[in-house]
Order: C-alpha cells, then sequence, then structure tokens
C-alpha cells in the first residue's frame, strides 16, 4: 500500500484538532492549542470544561469496518480504497495448538508499528472528532 500517496490525499480531509500521525503536528501543537483556547475562554470570562481520552488498545481494536466506511466516505483514491477493502476483508487467523489447527475471523486490528496504522486511524479517529 502506498502509505504516502494514501496520506496525502486523507490529509486534507482531516480535522484541523488531529494532531497525531501527522506531518508538522505533535502533542506539543495539540496542547499549545489547547492552552491558547483555555486563555482566550479564561479571557473572556466563560467557563472551560477539558476531556481528555486515551482509547486502551486503539490500533489492536479497531475494527475494519470502522476503516472501510471511514475509507468509502473518504477521498482516499479509488485503488487505495479498493486494495484496503481487499486486505482487510475476509482476513483469518490460524494457529496450531496442541489440539489442532484454531481458525478465527480477524475483524479488527491495526498494529501499532505499521505502515498503514496511523493513517487509518486517523481516518476513523476523524469521524469522532468531527462530532465533538
Amino acid at each position: 500500500m502506498n502509505i504516502a500517496k494514501t496520506q496525502n490525499a486523507l490529509a486534507s480531509c482531516l480535522n484541523d484538532r488531529q494532531h497525531g500521525f501527522r506531518e508538522g503536528k505533535s502533542v506539543d501543537t495539540a496542547i499549545n492549542k489547547l492552552l491558547s483556547k483555555i486563555k482566550t475562554a479564561r479571557r473572556d470570562g466563560k467557563h472551560v470544561l477539558v476531556l481528555s481520552n486515551d482509547i486502551k488498545g486503539a490500533f489492536d481494536n479497531l475494527q475494519h469496518r470502522a476503516i472501510l466506511k471511514s475509507l468509502d466516505a473518504s477521498v482516499c483514491p479509488s485503488n487505495i480504497n479498493r486494495l484496503s477493502h481487499s486486505l482487510l476483508q475476509n482476513r483469518k487467523v490460524t494457529l496450531l495448538t496442541p489440539q489442532g489447527r484454531a481458525t478465527k475471523d480477524q475483524k479488527q486490528s491495526c498494529p501499532q508499528g505499521s505502515c498503514s496504522g496511523p493513517a487509518l486511524w486517523n481516518l476513523v479517529a476523524n469521524e469522532i472528532l468531527n462530532q465533538v
């Protein structure tokens, strides 16, 4: 999968508040943006509420159907979309155990450390950011 091409295609549609795994953005830029918004709100006499959320096992629990739904709704080039569908549909994991072979459908997981993981996570997380 051409990750650079996918990331470039998706970057334009990502919410500006998405700072993870993006060129020119980081934890530092997210914190600076947050502090700026807090200072402005306090200066204007408004109340401030900050909600922080850490999604445990985010990459391990990323559902393939959520990835594919987000890809279908994105500006991702059709060839990359089709390739992603091909890679994520009808996946199976087979383990050899003392009792014999065990096979299970794999409907989730995007390994952290994989090349495509961050781009796919951003795509799905973008939907959440657009709703808040």
